[in-house]
């Protein structure tokens, strides 16, 4: 049996890379739960979850089983199908998109030996086996083929297989495209609730992802024109080198304004605060989730927190060299991703996850430091200010890939000229938009005082005499 599993894993290695990820990630969502609660206590000075378990470690478990043995009700008047299906829309949405995350580049097998006549069938070429044989997600490099002393067929094969559970060549868009389908979860929750409140909250997340995912899709087109892929591998295999011997080849490096850009829209399109006015509690009550419970009710915030795992990785990818890290490159060939070492390949996942780990950090930390944004804020800051200096973005990375194009070599790498040129191109999109500012009509007063009359707050203007 052992040797049975054994060899279905070797042969169907996909199945440990799509698996090992996913429970990863899923573990994971329940202590983000833990470090949000912790990281709330350490900005307010408090202690925190201290009470389950050694320093509160058990507290996501305790927190699941409450969820678990809660009642699970569901109010007059509500849309009984849609009502329990719009958690689920969520979380199958959002897990379904880790798919085409690269945690850990590409791991070389080198000579694995088949037996072609038993395996593949007989009378075919070298060629004939390898394509015939390549199990899961495996790449042919050579198919050298002999006769064994038994008169067998035998072929040795080397495979690459990619550390991600799916390889895409539209791996970024394909991740916005499902990502964007998460909003149809919260419009159906509010809808199916039959309360006004769970409704408002359904029309704010459509209007907040109207709003929020044009400037998204900008920050991640400068990205893309500037290494010509959409593959998220690729992006992170070309920042896999350093400038003046030192300084990682990262984009956030060459793009700073590009990536705050990016960081502010996934905080909007997670819900996050201060962007969270789909389920403001002082204006909505709790917004679209307002009449669920129980596991229906957790099913929304495991998928918040599971989005937040998503986009944080994708920024990594994107910004921060995914993988990268001194010492971890390849040296097989000239693509660095490639590595026969699998104990590499886990060290660049590790890697990877505490980037992820750092990105969630930062998310947590801005909803303990800012206040919310009323809602015509939010609007203001997409359509007057995030939209315009986006496509200024697009704009100044086009005009720095033309004018440095034919400098780049095959491998369209960034080198250090190149680098500062797109530095300086962000740093005066900024300086632009600040003096254009200047110029632009002020947006509506909304922030005036009226006068209540009647009001027991209205101050009584003392007379002169009063000391």
């Amino acid at each position: 049996m052992i040797d049975f599993v054994k060899n279905f894993l070797q042969d169907h290695p996909w199945i440990l890379l799509a698996a090992i990820p996913h429970f990863v990630i899923l573990g994971t969502v329940a202590y983000l739960i833990l470090l949000e609660r912790k990281v709330a206590s350490w900005v307010q000075d408090r202690i925190g979850p201290n009470r389950v378990g050694p320093g509160g470690l058990f507290q996501p478990i305790a927190d699941g089983v409450k969820f678990i043995m809660k009642e699970d009700y569901r109010p007059a008047g509500v849309d009984k199908a849609i009502f329990s299906l719009a958690p689920g829309i969520m979380i199958v949405v959002i897990i379904i998109s880790i798919a085409v995350l690269p945690w850990g580049g590409i791991h070389q097998v080198n000579n694995r030996r088949i037996d072609v006549t038993k395996e593949v069938g007989p009378n075919v070429t070298a060629v004939q086996a390898a394509d015939r044989h390549v199990p899961g997600m495996g790449t042919l490099v050579g198919t050298p083929v002999i006769n064994d002393e038994a008169g067998r067929t035998v072929a040795y094969i080397t495979y690459r297989y990619p550390f991600q559970a799916a390889t895409l060549n539209i791996g970024v868009l394909y991740i916005l495209a499902v990502l964007s389908l998460a909003v149809y979860g919260v419009v159906l929750g509010g809808w199916a609730s039959n309360n006004k409140y769970s409704f408002l909250g359904g029309l704010r997340a459509t209007a907040q992802m109207i709003s929020y995912e044009i400037p998204l899709g900008l920050s991640v087109l400068c990205i893309v024109i500037l290494f010509g892929t959409l593959d998220l591998g690729e992006i992170v295999e070309k920042q896999c080198h350093y400038w003046i011997g030192f300084i990682p080849a990262w984009n956030v490096f060459t793009q700073p304004v590009t990536f705050f850009m990016f960081l502010i829209c996934i905080h909007a399109e997670a819900n996050r605060a201060p962007f969270d006015l789909a389920e403001a509690e002082q204006e909505l009550v709790g917004g679209y989730h307002t009449e669920y419970s129980a596991m229906r009710f957790a099913l929304f915030f495991l998928a918040e927190y599971a989005g937040m795992i998503t986009t944080s990785a994708v920024c990594v990818a994107l910004f921060f060299g995914g993988w990268h890290f001194p010492g971890l490159s390849g040296h097989i060939d000239p693509n660095p991703a490639v590595t026969d070492s699998l104990l590499i390949c886990l060290i660049r996942f590790a890697v990877f996850f505490g980037k992820t780990i750092f990105v969630i950090f930062i998310f947590m930390w801005v909803r303990w430091s800012l206040p919310r944004f009323r809602f015509d804020q939010l609007m203001m800051l997409a359509w007057r200010a995030l939209i315009p200096i986006s496509l200024a973005l697009l704009v100044a990375n086009a005009i720095v890939l033309y004018f440095f194009s034919g400098s780049r070599g095959q491998d369209l790498r960034v080198n250090g000229t190149m680098a500062l040129a797109l530095l300086l191109s962000n740093l005066a999109v900024v300086a632009i938009a600040m003096i254009v500012s200047r110029f632009l009509p002020p947006p509506p007063e909304t922030n005036r005082r009226v006068r209540v009359e009647g009001s027991r707050f209205n101050r009584t203007p003392l007379s002169a005499t009063a000391t």
